[in-house]
């Protein structure tokens, strides 16, 4: 029993790793492109923040 017990654990294992990877997308499509779209924005915000850093310390250095 406990041999069927590991080769079935062995068999489903990849599944159960596949089906979590899953489990953050959100449940449709407009919510995906919602979540995309934020993503989105908040690397722009980053980059702009960035930039904006680097520019105040290439001024004050002068």
């Amino acid at each position: 029993m406990a041999e069927h017990r590991k080769d079935l654990e062995k068999k489903t294992k990849p599944i159960l790793d596949t089906l979590r990877s899953y489990q953050d997308l959100p449940p449709d499509k407009a919510l995906a492109a919602l979540a995309i779209e934020d993503k989105k924005r908040q690397y722009a915000a980053a980059e702009k923040y960035l930039e904006d850093v680097l520019q105040s310390a290439l001024a004050t250095s002068d």
